[in-house]
């Protein structure tokens, strides 16, 4: 396949037109049918990418599956459902060969501490630097960094977490906001050295609260995180629970997609061209198969407090990352923070809401890679 600046879909289309209606076709069978786990999705289009012989396509979805931690076995199994077809004998045996070239390049390695609560939390660990923790928010994991993750690896030594009751975590049979605060000064203890964290969203709440529980953090960059102030009103916050309300009769009906549809559009008031471009990028089927976290989140967040007289000592060096377009509340949130953390600066994302780190991966890490190198 050839086409300079076009992505591998692009380029499928060009070279098979049929071929891409019909992988097209497949992908919409595949969410139609849902909710289907991510690794059932990843199994389906393995298989017929194998069949067909596409090796582009298949390597990439390939690295994806390895880096999510799906299992050799699994995927060879689901490569092999083809085989039976006499014209597909030749490209599913290539196809395993790309799978072990897969295993080889990109499996990461899987760490894990173990929390104050006996939970064991997992990461990864790349590049080479001073350290760097990553703390992901809500429907996400650790590949939610993806984008921004090679620019910050090639400057640091990044520890990608995965909060708990997802990817390589554990969970507990109870919960509250307050576990994964430990969960976050757990890891940074853990590193054996002082760490700048990077956190997003609710993790963003998770790392600040967890500089009052190590000492090991040294800078911090909160980008957004969902905390209350006085300017959310009764009616601000009954809708809230009305978007509780309705995204657990969604999961109690199996509607994933909906769930976080409705999270989407009435927690961050996303419009439907952000909502499309969400659902096109690779780490949605992740967001799927955590839709499930979204109500106790939601919860904690409403419940949390931030309390500005707990933090008159505050002595680390803190940049909040705001989104010039974001929902009023955020604006409010890092507002209250400047006004409470000592020293605190403010940057400001032209034209970005919430989801910078995907819709604008160079400015956002551009943005914090400049204050992580300074003095």
């Amino acid at each position: 396949m050839s086409g300079s600046g076009k992505i591998p879909s692009e380029r499928l289309r060009d070279a098979n037109s049929e071929v891409a209606a019909s992988f097209r076709a497949l992908r919409a069978a595949i969410d139609k049918a849902g909710p289907l786990d991510y690794a059932t999705r990843e199994y389906l289009m393995l298989a017929a990418f194998a069949a067909a012989g596409y090796e582009e396509s298949f390597r990439i979805h390939a690295k994806r599956a390895v880096e999510r931690g799906l299992s050799k076995a699994a995927l060879q199994q689901a490569v092999l459902v083809p085989f039976g077809a006499t014209t597909a004998m030749l490209p599913v045996v290539r196809a395993l060969e790309w799978l072990d070239d897969a295993f080889a390049q990109y499996r990461p390695e899987i760490h894990s501490v173990t929390s104050r609560d006996g939970t064991a939390i997992g990461h990864t660990k790349s590049g080479a630097g001073p350290a760097l923790l990553l703390v992901h928010g809500a429907t996400s994991e650790r590949s939610r960094w993806r984008p921004v993750l090679g620019a910050l690896a090639s400057r640091f030594t990044v520890y990608a977490m995965d909060r708990r009751g997802r990817g390589a975590s554990k969970d507990a049979g109870d919960y509250a906001i307050e576990r994964e605060f430990a969960d976050v000064a757990a890891l940074a203890d853990a590193i054996g050295e002082p760490v700048a964290v990077i956190a997003h969203s609710y993790g963003a709440i998770c790392a600040l609260e967890a500089t009052r529980l190590t000492p090991n953090i040294r800078r911090l960059v909160l980008y957004e995180p969902p905390i209350a102030t006085e300017a959310m009103s009764t009616q601000e916050a009954t809708a809230l629970e009305g978007t509780i309300e309705e995204i657990e009769r969604q999961l109690a009906r199996e509607d994933r997609a909906g769930a976080l549809e409705t999270f989407y559009t009435r927690n961050l008031r996303m419009p439907p061209t952000e909502l499309d471009a969400l659902r096109s990028l690779p780490n949605w089927p992740a967001r799927l198969a955590l839709a499930h976290t979204l109500p106790r989140e939601l919860r904690e967040t409403r419940r949390y407090r931030f309390e500005p007289e707990r933090f008159r000592d505050y002595a680390v060096p803190t940049l909040l990352v705001l989104g010039g377009d974001s929902v009023p509340r955020y604006h409010a949130a890092t507002a209250l923070l400047q006004r409470s953390l000592a020293g605190a600066r403010l940057a400001v994302l032209a034209g970005q809401k919430h989801t910078a780190i995907d819709a604008a991966p160079e400015l956002f890490a551009a943005t914090v890679l400049d204050f992580l190198a300074r003095n």
